[in-house]
């Protein structure tokens, strides 16, 4: 087990401790998490082919660095991958299992491509389309795919997060892929970053600003918090009446793992739900 997997387990097993309403779903991250770290350190991944001159006026001009479809997939290993999330996933509760069942069955006739699903993990349409096809929660198989294209993801951006002049990048959603932020963190001086919904890229914005609509209208931003966790918090926008989750590692007694983050705060989902507020990009977990 390498260091970060090892932090992984650490952090998980802390939130065990202090939120242990979500223990079970911690558990089944942990597994998730152990499988994709077996297949991230076996995978084959080629560097994306970026022309430099081209990308720098792009994104000088607010393009990503990269279209969705140009990540370099390791279909193989992303393949073994799903296959091990299902038989995970399928022991968790009767509708995986339900779930999984009915991609087997549509595999299994050769009706369901699953290198399909996997070369486009990005197409919601497309997904949702075969999901109604076969009778399948479309929530369900975009957490399968997601989960299963993540090393893939997350190979690319090491290969090529470097490239990226952040100092001149503003933008509310991100300099790798275009994607919407699934949730924001504060550190040091109170500087704010995002952290992307598909490739999990990190870049600094700015802090009293809504990355949907760009509204600086300090009137019509606010953020609420559980009672007793000024740590974690909803930051919410009047004018387009969306939010996203933001930790405060300066309040933290440890270095936060934002996926970790946004599982333990899925109440605060709830409570942003409830007012009203939508939120642009949901989590794996559907809200």
């Amino acid at each position: 087990m390498n260091k970060s997997l090892d932090k992984t387990k650490e952090l998980i097993e802390l939130h065990r401790k202090i939120n242990p309403v979500y223990e079970k779903l911690l558990n089944f991250y942990e597994k998730i998490v152990t499988e994709q770290e077996v297949v991230g350190s076996s995978l084959t991944i080629k560097t994306p082919s970026i022309n430099p001159d081209l990308k720098q006026l792009q994104m000088k001009e607010g393009f990503p660095l990269l279209e969705k479809q140009d990540f370099m997939l390791d279909i193989p290993s992303s393949t073994r991958l799903f296959e091990s999330i299902c038989n995970i996933a399928r022991n968790e509760n009767e509708k995986m299992k339900e779930n999984i069942q009915a991609i087997e069955e549509a595999k299994a006739i050769n009706a369901l491509s699953l290198k399909d699903l996997l070369e486009r993990f990005y197409d919601d349409s497309f997904i949702e389309t075969v999901a109604g096809e076969f009778n399948i929660d479309a929530v369900i198989l975009k957490f399968l795919i997601f989960e299963s294209v993540q090393p893939s993801l997350a190979a690319n951006v090491e290969n090529i997060g470097n490239k990226i002049d952040l100092k001149n990048w503003q933008r509310g959603y991100c300099p790798v892929c275009g994607s919407l932020p699934q949730i924001s963190f504060l550190k040091d001086e109170g500087q704010r970053s995002f952290r992307c919904s598909l490739c999990t890229f990190e870049w600094p914005s700015e802090r009293l600003k809504c990355p949907f609509c760009e509204n600086m209208d300090h009137n019509k931003l606010h953020y609420f918090y559980a009672e007793g966790n000024e740590s974690h918090r909803v930051d919410l926008c009047d004018n387009c009446h969306q939010y996203i989750k933001t930790v405060d590692a300066r309040k933290l007694d440890y270095e936060p793992d934002l996926a970790i983050e946004d599982i333990v705060t899925i109440h605060l989902d709830i409570l942003a739900s409830e007012k009203g507020f939508k939120r642009p990009a949901p989590g794996l977990w559907g809200m």
